[in-house]
This record gives C-alpha cells, sequence and structure tokens, in this order.
C-alpha cells in the first residue's frame, strides 16, 4: 500500500501542532481558576472543588510535558493540511479536558461528560443536567466554556504564540477570513480587545437590571458568546423581566454581528457600516422574522392577544435563534408548525461571519443568492455584456471571483449533507420527523434550542452524532472532512 498522493503531513509539522496544543492546555488549566475560586467563595461541596483542582493540574501537567519534549523550530511552517488536521484536534482534546470535571466530580458519565464538553465550548448550548440548581463552580465553568469557546481557540494562540505565518494559516482554517488590517496578531488583539470590552458592558448592565454580580458574570459569557446555557438549567423564569430580556437581546446581537462593524464603531465609522451589505441583511431577517412570526401567533390567539407580549416573544426567540444562542422566554414547544418551523429556517442562516455565531453565515447565504441572480442574468444578457459580481461589505465594494463562489456553493451542500446524514440517523430511534430535524439542525447550527428531547437517556449513538454536528457546526466543514479528503487519496500497489 501506497499512502497519499497528495502533501502529507511532516514530521517537524507534528511538532509544531504539539507545541500549540501545549500551549492552549495549559491556558485552559489556568482558565480552571475560575471554578476553583468560585468553589471556595460560595463553598461547593468538596468533590466539585477536588473535580477543578484536578482537572487543572492534569491539564497544566500535560501541557508542560509537551511544550518541553516538544523541538519547535519557528522556520518550520504549516503547510494547509496540517492546519485542517491542527483546527480538528485541538477542539476533540480541549473538549476532553474541559470535560474532565464533568467526569470526575461524578455527575455525568464519559460521554456524557463529553457531551456536555462539546455543546459548551463550541457554543451550542445543549445540557444532560437536569438538575434545577447547578453547583456554582459547575455554572460558572459551564459559562467560561462558552465564552471561551465563542472568542475562537486560534485567536488565543494568535497573541501568545511568536509564529505568525503559521498561525496565519490556522486562523484561516478554522474559518476566519475577516481582517481588520494587515497584521494578524494585531488584528487578533483588537477583535480580544472588543470581545473584553462587550463582556464588561454586558456584565455592567445585567447588575443595573439587579442581576447577583454572579448571575450577571454567567449570563453576559454565555449571552455574547451566543452559546446559551443558564445558570439554571430550565431558565425561563430568568427572562420574566423585561429589563434582562432587553440586555440580553442586546448582548446577543453584539455577538452576532461581524467584530469587524464593532471595530468600525470603536472608529465611528458610520457611513461604511450603514452600507455593510451583511449587517442590513441580519437586521432585515430580525425584522421580517419578528414581524411574520408575531402575527402568526398574534392570529392563533397567544399570549392572549397581547401584541406587546406577542413582539417581545417573537423578537426574543428570532434573535436568539439567529445568532445561535438558544436562550428562550417561552415554551416554543407550544408555538404553531408555522411559527417553529421559521426559527428552524433560521438555525441554519445563523449570524455574521467572524462573529460568535454558528449556522452558515449570513454572507454566504448573501453571496449563494447574488449567484443565483448573476447567473440568471448571464442566461438572458447578450454574451457580451459584463455582469458586476460585487457586494458592499468591510467598507469596500467587493469583486466576487467564480472560484470564492464554488467554495461557498461546497460549504453549503457539504452542511446540508450533514444535516441529512445526522437526522436520518436520529429518526432510526425517535421516529419523529419534526423532532429530528429540530434536534439536528439546532446541533449543526450551535444553537440548542429545540423540543425537549435532550437527556442523558439518549442512546449513545445520537449522542455521539450529536457531539459531530456540535463540533462540526463550530469549526467549519472542511477541517472535519479532512479524514476522508485523506482515506480517499491512498492508493493501493497492483
Amino acid at each position: 500500500m501506497k499512502v497519499f498522493n497528495t502533501v502529507t503531513i511532516k514530521a517537524n509539522e507534528y511538532n509544531i501542532i504539539a507545541y500549540y496544543l501545549a500551549i492552549v492546555l495549559m491556558v485552559l488549566g489556568m482558565f480552571m481558576i475560575i471554578p476553583i475560586a468560585n468553589a471556595l467563595i460560595f463553598h461547593d461541596p468538596d468533590k466539585y472543588l477536588y473535580s477543578f483542582l484536578i482537572s487543572a493540574l492534569l491539564s497544566i501537567i500535560v501541557g508542560v510535558i509537551l511544550y518541553y519534549k516538544t523541538e519547535y523550530d519557528k522556520n518550520v511552517k504549516l503547510s494547509l493540511k496540517a492546519s485542517l488536521f491542527f483546527v480538528m484536534l485541538i477542539w476533540l482534546i480541549t473538549t476532553l479536558f474541559s470535560a474532565l470535571p464533568f467526569l470526575i466530580s461524578g455527575d455525568l458519565s464519559f460521554i456524557d461528560a463529553y457531551f456536555e464538553s462539546m455543546s459548551g465550548i463550541t457554543s451550542t448550548g445543549f445540557t444532560l443536567y437536569e438538575s434545577s440548581l447547578l453547583p456554582y463552580s459547575i455554572a460558572i465553568w459551564r459559562s467560561t466554556l462558552q465564552w471561551f469557546g465563542g472568542l475562537g481557540i486560534i485567536f488565543l494562540l494568535l497573541v501568545i504564540s511568536p509564529s505568525i505565518s503559521n498561525l496565519k494559516r490556522l486562523y484561516l482554517a478554522e474559518g476566519k477570513t475577516e481582517q481588520i488590517n494587515p497584521n494578524i496578531v494585531h488584528n487578533a488583539k483588537n477583535f480580544i480587545k472588543i470581545y473584553l470590552v462587550l463582556t464588561i458592558i454586558g456584565i455592567t448592565l445585567y447588575l443595573l437590571t439587579g442581576l447577583s454580580p454572579f448571575d450577571a458574570v454567567c449570563y453576559s459569557f454565555t449571552a455574547l458568546g451566543t452559546g446559551g446555557f443558564s445558570v439554571n438549567p430550565t431558565n425561563l423564569d430568568d427572562f420574566i423581566n423585561p429589563f434582562i430580556q432587553l440586555v440580553t437581546l442586546l448582548l446577543m446581537i453584539m455577538g452576532g454581528t461581524n467584530f469587524l462593524i464593532h471595530y468600525r464603531l470603536m472608529k465611528r465609522d458610520w457611513s461604511n457600516i450603514i452600507k455593510d451589505v451583511e449587517l442590513r441583511v441580519f437586521f432585515t431577517i430580525i425584522i421580517v422574522a419578528t414581524i411574520v412570526i408575531a402575527l402568526n401567533l398574534y392570529f392563533e390567539g397567544f399570549y392572549n392577544h397581547d401584541i406587546i407580549m406577542v413582539l417581545r416573544h417573537s423578537l426574543f426567540q428570532v434573535t436568539s435563534v439567529l445568532t445561535s444562542t438558544g436562550f428562550s422566554t417561552t415554551d416554543i414547544n407550544l408555538w404553531t408548525p408555522f411559527s417553529t418551523s421559521i426559527l428552524v429556517l433560521l438555525m441554519f442562516i445563523g449570524g455574521c461571519v467572524c462573529s460568535t455565531a454558528g449556522g452558515i453565515k449570513i454572507y454566504n447565504i448573501i453571496i449563494m443568492f447574488k449567484s443565483i441572480i448573476w447567473e440568471v442574468q448571464r442566461m438572458f444578457l447578450p454574451k457580451n455584456m459584463v455582469i458586476k459580481r460585487r457586494v458592499f461589505h468591510d467598507r469596500q465594494s467587493r469583486q466576487i471571483s467564480s472560484e470564492t463562489i464554488s467554495i461557498i456553493h461546497i460549504y453549503i451542500f457539504l452542511y446540508v449533507l450533514l444535516f441529512i446524514v445526522s437526522t436520518a440517523i436520529v429518526l432510526i430511534h425517535c421516529r419523529d420527523i419534526q423532532l429530528a430535524v429540530s434536534v439536528v439542525a439546532a446541533s449543526v447550527g450551535n444553537t440548542g434550542l429545540a423540543p425537549s428531547y435532550i437527556d442523558s437517556s439518549l442512546p449513545l449513538i445520537i449522542k455521539l452524532v450529536l457531539i459531530f454536528d456540535f463540533w462540526a457546526g463550530r469549526i467549519g466543514i472542511w477541517p472535519v472532512i479532512l479524514p476522508i479528503f485523506a482515506i480517499s487519496n491512498i492508493r493501493h500497489d497492483n
């Protein structure tokens, strides 16, 4: 057997991958100081304190061993294949170490702990915790995972690691294509600064609504990270307060908006912000979907025909689903099939590119529909007519190449294919197509909002499928298909 007729990952590239993995594990161990401190402050049972102490030590020790055992050569440049492999690997391993507190504490089995961790770090929001009251350390850790995962692991590496060329490749491999300026490290620092500022704003606003400091931090982490984990798994009561609803709505929009827009806002670049096609479509979808759902619910007699209440619930749920957050102010299981179908469609669309939201992303949807229009024009207009394939995005009128259109079409096709295959597997067990569609759409779109089907009694195969969907939906399709691509290129000697 001969291996690969394409470029293989070289030994020195594995050293670079191990080096970056070491950094991430050490940083992850440091983040566990947050739940350790909360376990001490709020006097959580000892098992939670010890579980986080052990997990933090394991993460740091493994990271340190990898760091000092790896021969790092800054002159080695990662290939695209190695970069995709790293992005695929880092999320799987980080999820494993993040799951240790859930496992060591005895709260969840290994698969359930991995499910919970993957749901958290990919900002999905499905949970297998059934208790109505979580220990403080577990609650803050789940929120921290979503804040950490919403930002993206590669961003942290961009700031910490010295190799700019390699990390630029990783940045692109993780699906990030936007750049504030040509210096990618400076770019990452700006993104992290924006993220921190928005987090502080969120905590402050929640405190002004009357939430406790602990709840304010947790909800700020999860709303901005568009994750949807709640301090209380049955979180409907948390959003009865209209001021809490308003703050959460604002943070979800902030998290689902392209971070370039936040940067332009800080620079007061108003004219280019208003003209940005992605931002325009983002708010247009929210407004139109809210009106359509509100009219449907109103004429069906929901909420005693209280139009204000109908609009509040409709706007909140539309924003929550479109930004892939998953917070809820009402039981959507009681809504009409028409309204829930719109929510499922919004799960596919997702938020803006370069945001913490999941889904196909609005910019990709725009290019897909624009390409259809351009192709129709090409078919009916004279052959010598030049069609301007341009969209205004990030302060410029961008020329959209045929290659870009092809890549986006393939990405959307693979996204839908993953949804279809996953739904088919889930249907084998649940036998309810509406339920299966909702759960899988919420999983691939990292929304975490679906009918009450997710609990620890799920069959193992469904848990594994959903874990894969969380992962694939968060890192994008390209790193996920790397193993398939590799196998397809294996040649056998005759």
